[in-house]
């Protein structure tokens, strides 16, 4: 199997390397602007200290050294069997690259954009045989997340479907489908669920600090706020606007806004940078928050209640796909069950009248349905 992977960036680095050190029997062409030969000294430098210290035998050194090459060339991609694109986002660029790619591989060659937000079908609007087109999107790190999104277009093939599927699961890592304006909705809900923190220390009165310790025990690894400091507030206020299940448009709006806020007061836009910046701007918290880990449970459920209703994804998986992606330590089901009924539709029912945003709203049916 050869893949093509355009772009390398903080994701195109990323998946090179997860694939890279989990596929056997692969070769890999990157496709970079500039710095081909810089990038492969790079990865030839961590190969040369993976030998040194016996974690590579000779023979699997050689043959790594012998699987991947850099290039400023797109038709170094000719004989390529799929190319995973991860490029800025930028819808005209990512259309342009795939336009010309798609006259420089064969027909059967599966052709996959990893962003995060853009309408999929405008992504791959004008490119020949639409059928191999998808989008895979990773998250970041990616050997850390446990999903990958395929997020499918009307015309894929099944054979397409089940080529990333295989390839994926060989590096030990689950495939979720989503089709439609259900496209990327593990990232729609991540995004939806920032939005919903920042909103909750208006509702509150509090700090991003303060709210964050009163969440931290809902969450197993990450709370919101570091994933707002990990991926950085440029992607994600950038990537508010783009989604496409309206009942969330609201919310992710107000997010935007602040998040563009805090970048005209000086809050760089790369990750790991947010934290720091709100840090020093915020005074010390006089709202009390006690009740906030009930009001982010009740926007996940009554969120997650209409993806299970309508998506078309068998329940138990995208459950264990949303909990997976969001990081709670407690599953949904026990979530509902640890709350009540009645504490988490009265939140709802505060911040709807609060706000009139459509993502407060909820359906008491849907809710017993899938989570009690």
């Amino acid at each position: 199997m050869n893949i093509a992977i355009a772009g390398y960036g903080k994701m195109g680095k990323d998946i090179f390397s997860f694939f890279f050190n989990n596929l056997k029997n692969a070769g890999f062409t990157i496709l970079v602007r500039s710095g081909a030969e810089e990038y492969t000294a790079d990865v030839v430098k961590i190969l040369d200290k993976q030998l040194r210290r016996n974690k590579l035998t000779q023979e699997d050194y050689e043959a790594k050294k012998s699987a991947f090459r850099f290039t400023c060339d797109p038709a170094d991609l000719c004989g390529c069997d799929a190319v995973i694109e991860t490029i800025t986002e930028n819808l005209e660029a990512k259309n342009l690259l795939f336009r010309n790619i798609a006259d420089i591989v064969s027909d059967n060659c599966k052709l996959m954009t990893n962003t995060s937000s853009l309408n999929i079908e405008k992504v791959f609007e004008g490119v020949s045989n639409p059928q191999r087109c998808m989008g895979m999107h990773f998250f970041y790190p990616v050997k850390l997340a446990e999903f990958v999104e395929l997020n499918l277009l009307d015309n894929t093939s099944d054979e397409a479907m089940q080529f990333a599927e295989s390839f994926v699961n060989d590096c030990g890592r689950r495939c979720i489908r989503f089709n439609g304006d259900y496209h990327v909705y593990l990232n729609q809900i991540l995004s939806a669920m920032v939005s919903h923190g920042i909103y909750l220390c208006e509702y509150f009165h509090t700090s991003v600090q303060a709210l964050s310790d009163s969440l931290k025990n809902m969450y197993a690894l990450a709370g919101v706020f570091d994933i707002l400091d990990s991926v950085g507030l440029g992607l994600m206020a950038e990537n508010q606007r783009n989604f496409r299940l309206e009942r969330n448009t609201q919310l992710l709006g107000y997010g935007c806004d602040k998040m563009k806020y805090w970048l005209s007061q000086g809050c760089p836009d790369n990750s790991r940078s947010f934290l720091g910046f709100i840090s020093s701007q915020e005074q010390e918290s006089v709202g009390i928050c006690d009740d906030a880990q009930i009001y982010m449970a009740a926007f996940i459920l009554a969120e997650t209640s209409f993806a299970l209703e309508e998506s078309g994804i068998r329940p138990d998986l995208l459950l264990e796909a949303v909990s997976s992606t969001l990081g709670t330590a407690d599953t949904l089901p026990d979530m509902y069950r640890k709350y009540g009924a009645e504490r988490l539709v009265s939140a709802l029912d505060k911040l709807y009248e609060k706000t009139g945003f459509e993502s407060y709203r909820y359906d008491s049916d849907l809710l017993e349905k899938y989570y009690s």
